[in-house]
């Protein structure tokens, strides 16, 4: 039953997404972002669990696709509906009725897809515990994609320093990890702000595995958010991207340093799902 929810969720993302991201291909959701959310799932949560929340998370990494490409790709840029979009959140949106854009599909689909986050989320025991911290999780992801749409319409403001800080909030790891510690029964609310740590340096990995895998559909796209966009040559970028593999390696030793500080979940089980997570970045590079 629960497997059929989730084949049910991914009907519809991608019935949906063919009209509003059709260079988008199924593969993205239906594969990556199914093995990827699988790989990084935290160990604390339960089998019970595990399928609704891949829902949510799928939700999740739909409506990110979806903002991601009205705020970086030239083709697709709508400003207004994105204010709109941002308006969203987690506990309800009594708001709605202020939006320029009500009755845009989009806004609709969007909506539809908080929805069932909400549905699953609301039912795990540590909802109303970091309910609060999810939402400023999700303004981070806002923040992010806010300043791809400012540096798609200024490109003269692109750096590498304002990259650095605000685009690995596009990757959304923060915010799933997150929805994991509140399917978590004996979570220890002690270690949440080491786990966030973690959390944001496995997320900074995960941009990185981004970064390297999408530069050339990138420059296709006319997209310049990238980290290796503000490359002015190829020597340029070739030692950008080997600073970056380098810390790769750098990040994922600092995490396992916190495996024997963590007890809510294995964080050495975290860092191999990151190792496949990357693996899964490189072996569908061209697809996502």
């Amino acid at each position: 039953m629960m497997a059929l929810k989730v084949q049910n969720t991914l009907h519809q993302i991608e019935r949906n997404m063919v009209a509003f991201a059709p260079h988008r291909a199924p593969a993205l959701y239906n594969r990556f972002l199914v093995q990827g959310y699988t790989a990084i799932t935290l160990n604390s949560v339960s089998q019970d669990d595990f399928s609704d929340l891949l829902r949510a998370k799928l939700c999740l990494g739909t409506l990110i696709t979806l903002y991601d490409d009205y705020a970086d790709r030239p083709s697709q840029s709508d400003p207004e509906l994105l204010e709109d979009l941002y308006q969203l959140n987690f506990g309800g949106n009594k708001s709605l009725g202020r939006l320029k854009h009500d009755h845009h599909p989009v806004l609709i689909f969007a909506l539809s897809l908080f929805k069932e986050m909400e549905t699953v989320l609301q039912r795990l025991p540590q909802y109303q515990y970091l309910k609060q911290i999810l939402c400023f999780d999700l303004s981070q992801f806002y923040t992010a994609n806010r300043y791809s749409s400012l540096v798609t319409a200024n490109p003269f403001i692109g750096n590498p320093a304002e990259n650095r800080a605000y685009a690995h909030h596009n990757m959304g790891m923060v915010l799933v990890s997150m929805m994991d510690l509140m399917a978590s029964d004996k979570l220890d609310l002690s270690e949440v702000g080491l786990m966030r740590e973690v959390f944001l340096m496995g997320q900074r990995m995960g941009r990185i595995f981004n970064v390297l895998v999408t530069r050339q559909r990138e420059i296709m796209d006319g997209d310049i958010t990238g980290e290796l966009a503000s490359c002015s040559s190829e020597h340029d970028a070739a030692e950008a991207i080997k600073n970056l593999r380098h810390e790769i390696c750098t990040l994922r030793e600092k995490i396992l340093t916190y495996d024997s500080r963590i007890k809510t979940f294995s964080v050495k089980a975290y860092v191999e799902g990151l190792d496949q997570v990357q693996m899964l970045h490189e072996k569908m590079q061209g697809t996502i």
